[in-house]
């Protein structure tokens, strides 16, 4: 998730791009939640065939929105207001499990689209996708032990693209092993691999090869319940290490980005339980796209959240 846009007043961003949810896929053996009411426990991949596993194959799609008022860019001293949509599908199949995501984000004028803070709030599309092929599931046994689940390999994409005055298209490549941690709800991995990067800087008129980079990600679902209310306590992290210099020549330096939220399971409350879901949440971007924060105001987002989702 990256790239730059500084330019001829560091208008908005220096190296990279990105926005969408930046996560492994979810646990290859059993589905989270809304689609998996009961805890998953230590069952072993759906491959061995015992009676009480979970299916290999599910599915769950759903559209999401967020809204902010707290998000920064480089190169931008005020806070941004964005209002996001997103579709979202997860799922499981045969040999592992699936996540494909887009977003789509509107900034106020405080991030103003190519032209100028008249013309509005820039826009952008971003999406990812993260494919894990499961050991357990390929070798049709349970592999792990201890707090091991499974084990697996993590391959995926990010793109995105913004009509902002650095005109991103963003490209990206992930590879990695991955670990299923074995916890009794819901499902916790851990990615470590290798990223590449390219994208287009605008307003120096050149497209940016940034080098490989490594990068650890992680995301996790956890159901649990306070009284008649179902909870969910969701969430990703990603780290990426230094990439060299982007389009400006700036060097740029580790980045961390993570969101978290506390999800409702308000439908339960109208007869439809695992359908709609609503509640908080909260971002944090460390040296936003590697720019040091030392080159630019607005390296750092600090944004709560309100969110809502419609399952189908």
């Amino acid at each position: 998730m990256r790239k730059p846009f500084l330019g001829a007043a560091m208008f908005c961003c220096m190296t990279g791009f990105g926005y969408a949810q930046v996560v492994t896929a979810p646990n290859s053996s059993t589905p989270p939640l809304p689609l998996q009411a009961a805890p998953n426990g230590a069952a072993p991949p759906a491959t061995v065939g015992e009676s009480n596993e979970p299916p290999a194959i599910w599915n769950d799609t759903y559209l999401g929105y967020r809204w902010g008022t707290n998000f920064h860019y480089p190169g931008i001293d005020s806070s941004v207001m964005q209002n996001i949509g997103s579709l979202t599908t997860l799922g499981g199949f045969r040999f592992g499990s699936y996540v494909f995501n887009a977003d789509y984000l509107i900034s106020n004028a405080a991030n103003p689209e190519a032209g100028g803070p008249q013309n509005g709030g820039a826009q952008e599309v971003y999406s990812v996708g993260r494919v894990e092929f499961s050991a357990g599931k390929i070798l049709g046994r349970y592999v792990g032990a201890g707090f091991i689940r499974d084990y697996g390999l993590t391959v995926g994409y990010e793109f995105g693209v913004k009509n902002d005055a650095y005109a991103e298209r963003a490209r990206m490549l992930v590879v990695g092993p991955t670990i299923e941690f074995n916890i009794p709800h819901g499902y916790w991995n851990l990615t470590a691999g290798v990223r590449t990067e390219s994208n287009h800087n605008g307003i120096m008129g050149v497209d940016v090869h940034f080098n490989p980079a490594w990068h650890i990600e992680s995301s996790w679902l956890y159901p649990f319940r306070v009284g008649p209310v179902p909870l969910v306590f969701r969430g990703f992290a990603g780290l990426t290490g230094p990439k060299g210099r982007d389009g400006f020549g700036v060097e740029t330096t580790t980045e961390l980005l993570t969101r978290v939220a506390l999800m409702a399971d308000v439908g339960s409350f109208a007869g439809h339980p695992r359908t709609f879901y609503a509640g908080v949440g909260y971002e944090y971007w460390l040296h936003m796209y590697g720019t040091p924060a030392k080159e630019a105001p607005g390296t750092i987002t600090s944004a709560p959240m309100l969110m809502a989702e419609i399952h189908f």
